[in-house]
């Protein structure tokens, strides 16, 4: 239909011709009653070729009328001229289409983004009411001159599970954006949404399309065969995160993509926050004094006296990181130059501070020697030092003197009243002090470290019943216990979560106290909300606490509550104010690996090793990172050590397990699972990794019993596995999913992950 400026449709009047395409053709007109601008698109014949179509099409019109948000172009009715023409009454907007934008030149990642983010809020709206675009392309999402985004054109969408006048196998839509699948006329879901909401990011970011050509075959053979060039060889200065999770929209095949528009959503906030909080950083931070605390070096001929230097560094750090102004780098990273002479500039560049202070400690019998000094990292003057001499009793006076020197030669503003002390030791009892750093130290490196930092806390809350930080130590420590399958949850989650109450009752603005809470409603208590809420807690007390920080990104935001873009952010960002942390890095290649980038992960985990070889956790997390890459030859060897740093623990065993299998080893696999019925005769195994283990190897019999078994003894491996392993035959066994939904996870588990059906 060819319409000229004040021709009249019903009540509306044409004022201009506004585009037209495959689609129909657009007019800009005047709703006469209403007295309001709006936009009229007319549908070509061939969609309203008879009245069973024109009924469908109807049908599919109003679904997609009903979507109310604001990222969704507003369809007001549909009308009929007299010779039978359907037409749409939109909303009609001021702006120009996302391809005007980009045919001016590539945006810049922020600006891509905001439009993407906007973009995929409106997907997922529609996605939750059943339709699928279809047709997602720079032409059809509209930025108006507010900035807001609107998908235009469901004109294709489909009601999900009825006849759609676009029918399975129809080849529509713009070849450049059309995901395999649907190019292929298969069967089309939300996932083919986000395949072309990638292409369109991708030209964002890139100013070009990943799949060129000058004919549409040559196009759809890149579609389909060929993988597009990496968004930052196009393009340089595009943010690493921004790419991965482009190449991740862009899988081929569907499952590896994100599986709903909810996870990319998640994913695309994450990463804003992640480059916010970057660009933010690197513009205050040259502005910012900044300053490592290195482990002050123990001069005294007893090795235990060495815990307690570290503890004096510690408090030092702790002390300099409530100063407002002062940048102070973390206890983790501070602690990788131990036992080592690391030049000065070396340690600024690498924890990119400006000064460091180092210093001893001599113990001998109730006497104790301090010395410290304070060096600029730019020209290795000292810029201050001192010596104390001083009885034992007073090392927490002299933690406070230096750190206020601290604060005075840098020009750090104290806070809090002038005469209140930056050091507030939680116990007056030097030994339970001593205990308690040392069970810290042994309980990061998990494994056989877990059972002697047990010992150390308990012994340490024997000595000073009122110590909250020690409390708190032992509460995590049994948590990981029963966490790692070590000791039976009933016989020690108990006890943790009476522990964590016991800290946060003693001092309620501990941040250690309400980790050790949010860690036990998650894993015994199974309350979701109050595990993030104590989790949130915990992080707005202290948001340099690295533990609380790793694991509220991995064990709630990814695997529980499956917001894996927030989960990866989250980890990010621990990694980032603790970066020579092998703990930290560690978790941060764990949320990788479960957000489906493996080679990101596998690198993160080999850092993880160099930057602690004696560490369990980063063995095991390097052994998982290549299973999840199908990288079998490099993953063995990396459990082996595990195996032997923990003394062959079951999750290493299992996860050893699953490699031989999956390397299509049946035999090496079988070996491990009779090794693990053997030990399970003797003592405490996780009854969810034998399930799992029982699965890979197919007896299949003995898997939902085992299930059954880990719900009712509050096995937390079973919630994880899922998410874990590579665990298609065990989430297959009839029975195992509906035990899964009996966690009454939150909204945002993505569940079409454990149940597929």
């Amino acid at each position: 239909m060819k319409l000229e400026a004040g021709a009249k449709v019903g009540p509306y009047q044409i004022e201009a011709k506004l585009g037209g395409g495959g689609m129909g053709v657009v007019y800009r007109a005047m709703d006469t009653r209403l007295d309001r601008p709006v936009a009229l698109k007319f549908l070509p014949p061939d969609l309203t070729r008879d009245d069973a179509a024109k009924a469908r099409f109807v049908q599919e019109a109003k679904a997609a009328s009903a979507l109310d948000h604001q990222n969704i172009c507003t369809i007001h009715e549909i009308g009929e001229t007299d010779d039978g023409q359907l037409y749409l009454v939109m909303a009609c907007y001021d702006g120009a289409t996302l391809k005007e934008r980009i045919d001016d030149g590539a945006l810049t990642a922020a600006d891509a983004l905001d439009i993407a983010i906007q973009a995929v809020e409106g997907l997922v709206e529609a996605h939750r009411a059943g339709m699928v675009h279809r047709d997602i392309k720079p032409a059809n999402l509209m930025v108006t001159s507010s900035g807001l985004v609107k998908i235009l054109d469901f004109g294709l969408a489909k009601l999900v599970g009825s006849e759609g006048i676009t029918q399975t196998g129809m080849a529509m839509g713009t070849v450049a954006y059309m995901s395999p699948e649907q190019l292929q006329g298969h069967e089309v879901d939300q996932r083919t949404d986000i395949w072309s909401l990638g292409v369109v990011a991708y030209e964002m970011v890139t100013g070009e399309r990943p799949f060129k050509g000058e004919q549409l075959q040559a196009v759809s053979l890149g579609v389909l065969q060929q993988e597009p060039t990496a968004v930052t060889s196009v393009r340089a200065g595009v943010p690493a995160e921004v790419e991965r999770v482009v190449a991740r929209a862009l899988s081929k095949r569907r499952e590896d993509r994100y599986q709903t528009s909810a996870d990319l959503l998640s994913e695309l906030r994450g990463v804003k926050r992640a480059l916010d909080s970057g660009s933010a950083a690197a513009r205050t931070a040259d502005a910012t004094p900044s300053i490592a605390v290195l482990p002050f070096a123990s001069m005294s001929a007893d090795p235990e006296n060495e815990f307690f230097a570290d503890g004096i560094t510690e408090d030092i750090i702790n002390a300099l990181t409530q100063l407002d102004g002062l940048r102070v780098a973390a206890r983790t990273s501070a602690f990788s130059f131990k036992g080592k002479s690391p030049d000065i500039s070396e340690v600024a560049a690498k924890l990119k501070v400006k000064t460091v202070l180092e210093g001893s400690v001599r113990r001998a019998g109730n006497r104790l020697r301090v010395t410290a000094q304070l060096i600029n990292a730019a020209d290795g003057y000292q810029i201050w030092s001192e010596r104390y001499d001083r009885d034992l009793e007073d090392v927490f006076a002299i933690q406070d003197e230096i750190a206020t020197k601290i604060a005075e030669r840098l020009k750090v503003t104290l806070t809090g009243p002038a005469d209140a002390p930056l050091v507030k030791p939680q116990t007056d009892n030097l030994e339970a002090y001593q205990l308690y750093v040392k069970g810290r130290a042994s309980l990061y490196r998990r494994g056989r470290g877990i059972a002697r930092a047990l010992d150390c806390f308990k012994q340490s809350v024997t000595l000073d019943p009122n110590y909250a930080l020690a409390w708190a130590g032992l509460a995590d420590a049994q948590t990981t216990l029963g966490f790692y399958g070590m000791e039976p949850p009933a016989d020690v989650f108990p006890k943790a979560k009476e522990a964590a109450v016991r800290a946060v009752a003693l001092d309620p603005d501990l941040a250690e106290g309400h980790n050790a809470m949010a860690c036990i409603a998650l894993v015994f208590d199974r309350d979701w909300s109050t595990s993030e809420r104590e989790f949130q807690r915990a992080l707005e007390l202290n948001p340099s606490y690295v533990q609380a920080r790793c694991w509220y990104a991995f064990f709630y935001l990814q695997i529980v509550a499956g917001r894996t873009g927030e989960g990866v952010a989250e980890a990010r960002r621990a990694l980032e104010s603790d970066p020579l942390s092998a703990y930290a890095t560690s978790l941060y290649a764990l949320s990788l690996g479960m957000a489906g980038d493996y080679p990101a992960a596998v690198e993160q985990g080999q850092l993880a090793v160099e930057r602690d070889p004696e560490s369990y956790v980063a063995w095991w997390t390097l052994q998982m990172c290549f299973l999840w890459d199908s990288r079998f030859a490099e993953s063995v060897p990396s459990g082996e050590t595990a195996l032997a740093i923990s003394g062959r623990h079951s999750y290493a065993l299992v996860t050893l397990l699953f490699t031989y299998a999956e390397w299509g080893k049946p035999a090496e696999a079988r070996a491990l699972y009779d090794e693990l019925q053997a030990r399970a005769g003797r003592e405490h195994l996780p009854p969810s990794a034998l399930a799992s283990a029982a699965a890979s190897v197919g007896d299949l019999d003995d898997v939902l019993p085992l299930v059954e078994r880990a719900y009712a003894d509050r096995d937390t491996y079973l919630l994880f596995a899922p998410r874990m392993a590579l665990a298609g035959a065990f989430l297959a066994v009839p029975g195992v999913r509906d035990v899964i939904r009996r966690f009454d996870l939150p909204d945002g588990f993505p569940l079409a992950e454990v149940d597929p059906d």
